[in-house]
């Protein structure tokens, strides 16, 4: 008689929960349509009822009276105390100081309060120690100072190349907020039939129920925590290359003297770097352009002997004639 009791209360509280879920989408459908989009606070979910508040709660909570975020404020998206922002950044620099500018880039980032995800160095071993180097480097710091980091990036060298982008992950963000708290709520209440259970059937079934719940709380405490560490902290990729001398095109905007002047300084570099490069591959080439000066050198002497006889057989034949 208990176990039959308890089994038409457990299906009275479901009967009301659908029916909670059924009027809050009713009430959200009446509603005048907006840039949020609504939570389903009732029907079915992953095969089991939801035992939620059925309050149609928006998937931006928000205080009573606060605007909402399609409302034109007039403001910078990056003020908006409810936007979900992912920063991100990619600077490629030329410096003549890489070792320099690296230890700089390690300090801005300490001072930043962030750190390296990733950082990865080319060149410089001892097979060639003496080639230009290039580091490739992922640093993550507060979202606040964003805007220090940038800034104090530009200063590491010249900045070739210089892209920035940002993400609003607000409606997933509260979407996933929305969710897990109903299913924290699902969880309360089966916990609280649970306790009640007295038949070895319901019980099973009430923790089949529960272990469903708890994995959809794992998933979507992780789904927050990963959008948290991708909102609270900025991301910079920061290209550094070492070059033996900073290099700045002169565009097109610029004056008919400067850009014939930048045209005659850099045929003076391509001159004096074909130069360097000729005698870097002589030093490497030189054993073989010894051979083949002195296989010349015995060339040109076999070759003025050849001549000479050849002139003196011809000479007595050409006077008779």
């Amino acid at each position: 008689m208990k176990g039959k009791l308890f089994a038409i209360t457990m299906a009275a509280v479901l009967l009301l929960a659908g029916c909670g879920g059924g009027t809050a989408g009713g009430a959200a459908a009446d509603m005048p349509a907006s840039g949020a989009p609504q939570s389903t606070a009732g029907g079915t979910e992953n095969g089991y009822w939801d035992m939620g508040t059925g309050g149609g709660e928006s998937y931006y909570p928000e205080e009573p009276g606060a605007p909402m975020e399609s409302d034109n404020q007039g403001g910078s998206i990056y003020q908006n105390p409810r936007a979900k922002l992912i920063r991100r950044a990619e600077l490629s620099i030329q410096t003549e100081q890489f070792d320099e500018s690296a230890e700089a880039l390690k300090k801005l980032t300490a001072d930043c309060g962030g750190y390296f995800e990733n950082a990865n160095l080319y060149g410089g071993s001892r097979r060639d120690v003496n080639a230009s180097r290039r580091g490739e480097y992922t640093v993550r710091v507060p979202a606040e100072k964003y805007d220090l980091f940038l800034s104090g990036a530009g200063e590491l060298g010249y900045v070739t190349n210089k892209n920035e982008s940002s993400e609003d992950i607000g409606e997933r963000y509260y979407d996933t907020e929305a969710r897990l708290k109903t299913q924290r709520t699902k969880q309360e209440r089966l916990l609280a039939l649970l306790e009640k259970a007295e038949t070895m059937e319901d019980i099973i079934a009430l923790e089949s129920a529960l272990s469903d719940v708890e994995y959809q709380i794992e998933q979507y405490s992780s789904e927050l925590n990963r959008y948290d560490a991708l909102v609270g902290f900025a991301t910079f990729n920061v290209y550094l290359s070492e070059v033996g001398q900073v290099t700045q095109e002169v565009g097109e905007t610029a004056s008919l003297g400067q850009r014939m002047a930048a045209g005659f300084q850099s045929s003076l570099r391509g001159l004096n770097q074909g130069f360097q490069n000729f005698l870097i591959w002589m030093s490497y080439n030189l054993f073989l352009v010894v051979i083949l000066t002195a296989v010349a050198v015995v060339a040109v002497i076999i070759g003025k002997r050849e001549l000479k006889k050849l002139r003196k057989h011809n000479g007595p034949d050409s006077k008779a004639e």
